[in-house]
């Protein structure tokens, strides 16, 4: 058994864990609980479709497999948003058009001559490029202290988790989208422009 089969093994740990805890954030919904069986079904025979795809090549079929892991576990953080606007069906399918969007960008942004992630040693950084690492930094002063339970339980004290569900759920979207963006730029230059998928 070789190391790549154990890590995506182990690698649906990954949005197994996220996925539990947005099961019940903001609140329980059974329609979401369908969704995600949905997802780990689509990625538990993942391996075999890419194992067919690649005859020749388990170990990439296995790679490929933690890549879509590592999609599934960012997406299940817009979850909480999703359940926020429970009953209004065109803000749900605009985030998650949105969401599917930052995929096409991020392609279409490597295929620029000087990207955003990994423009190359060579070149010089764009502007936007600043703006988008600044992200994170914003992300996180915005979400209470990084994440901080006493000033997040502070906060839902002050404000009531009629104000903070939606405010965190919002956080945590903007997080996915960034994340998203980062790993597909990271998935197109590996398997695209540095020919993984071809060798």
């Amino acid at each position: 058994m070789g190391n790549s089969f154990k890590a995506m093994i182990f690698g649906y740990l990954l949005p197994l864990s996220i996925a539990g805890m947005v099961a019940f954030i903001p609140d329980y919904d059974g329609q979401y609980i369908k969704w995600i069986v949905m997802i780990f079904i689509i990625l538990l025979g993942m391996p075999i479709v890419l194992t067919i795809r690649f005859p020749k090549n388990k170990e990439k079929a296995y790679k490929l497999t933690m890549t879509y892991q590592l999609y599934a576990f960012i997406f299940f953080f817009t979850f909480p948003l999703l359940k926020v606007l429970k009953g209004n069906i065109i803000f749900q399918l605009l985030l998650i058009g949105l969401f599917i969007g930052v995929y096409f960008l991020a392609r279409f942004d490597q295929r620029t001559e000087v990207p955003i992630v990994f423009p190359g040693v060579d070149k010089k950084i764009k502007k936007i490029a600043y703006i988008y690492y600044a992200i994170p930094v914003l992300l996180t002063v915005l979400s209470l202290g990084g994440g901080d339970y006493v000033v997040i339980n502070r906060a839902f004290l002050n404000y009531g988790a009629g104000f903070m569900m939606p405010y965190i759920a919002i956080v945590l979207y903007l997080w996915s989208c960034w994340l998203f963006f980062f790993v597909c730029s990271f998935a197109y230059k590996s398997h695209v422009k540095e020919g993984y998928l071809e060798k």
